[in-house]
């Protein structure tokens, strides 16, 4: 007897092909921003576990689907990381191979996700950021939720909430030492 299992879909439902994804150091003041200034709708926020911290928001502007995700290292107008393009893909291992094999930086390798998704992170000989996609399974909002509240219920998993200010001179200081 074999048995059948749906396909899963390639991209998720509302995505495009490519999506850009944005890196904030905050995606609350981020959704008030676009939501203010570009009328953005709001699809759906995921928290850091038992916080109001926003790590991850799907936004529709105009109609196209783009992802915020929190990155404390963002840094705001110098361009640092601040955009990667979302690839979903039939077959990430031969469209990685093949953009490794034609210059490009590997920034991560395909990774299994929280999220469901097969993901590689790589800079293209252009400078520009691309997040190479395969979906691997089909969850639902709770479904992300609850991966991401195991991830944070191990030590590794454990996210600073503050951040102890440091004059440049002192860790200077404190790393030649």
């Amino acid at each position: 007897m074999t048995t059948s299992q749906a396909k899963i879909p390639t991209k998720p439902k509302g995505f495009n092909a490519i999506t850009a994804s944005i890196s904030v150091t905050n995606v609350a003041d981020a959704i008030a921003f676009y939501t203010d200034t570009l009328g953005a709708e709001t699809v759906e926020i995921l928290t850091v576990p038992g916080t109001e911290i926003a790590i991850y928001a799907t936004i529709k502007v105009s109609g196209t689907t783009v992802v915020l995700n929190l990155d404390e290292n963002a840094q705001p107008y110098n361009g640092q990381g601040q955009v990667t393009l979302h690839h979903y893909l039939e077959d990430v291992e031969a469209v990685f191979e093949k953009a490794v094999n034609n210059g490009a930086a590997v920034v991560s390798a395909i990774t299994p996700t929280w999220w469901g998704d097969m993901t590689a992170i790589l800079v293209d000989p252009f400078g520009v950021r691309w997040s190479l996609a395969q979906r691997a399974e089909q969850l639902n909002a709770e479904q992300r939720q609850a991966r991401l509240e195991s991830i944070y219920d191990t030590p590794e998993g454990v996210v600073a909430t503050e951040v102890e200010e440091v004059e440049p001179a002192a860790a200077e200081a404190e790393l030649s030492a």
